[in-house]
């Protein structure tokens, strides 16, 4: 399965309206430049993990991704990103992946 490709929609001082999408169950991925936000709703009756994957290695070995819990009915922002969440690509993509996407929306904001 192919991850849920955000595109950033930027925040402008006449007012932004987010749209937001549903995840895939593979997760999201955007391309960041350091100005990005996720905002994540988690509609269901229960909590979902967010888990914001790292793409760097220390010394050969791999950082444990940070894992947060957002509530039944809550919602979250998360980032902006630094290098080290980029893939080691070179495309400046961050991944990040649900425990579960039911009732669970997703929009990247930019500054």
């Amino acid at each position: 399965m192919a991850r849920t490709a955000l595109t950033p929609q930027r925040f402008a001082t006449t007012g932004l309206t987010a749209t937001y999408a549903t995840p895939d169950a593979a997760g999201v991925s955007l391309r960041s430049s350091g100005k990005q936000v996720l905002h994540v709703k988690n509609g269901s009756g229960s909590s979902i993990t967010v888990t914001l994957k790292i793409g760097r290695t220390v010394e050969g070995q791999a950082v444990t991704a940070p894992a947060v819990t957002v509530a039944a009915g809550a919602d979250k922002f998360f980032g902006p990103f630094n290098d080290n969440y980029e893939q080691p690509d070179g495309k400046d993509i961050v991944f990040v992946d649900f425990s579960s996407v039911t009732s669970v929306t997703v929009a990247c904001l930019s500054l």
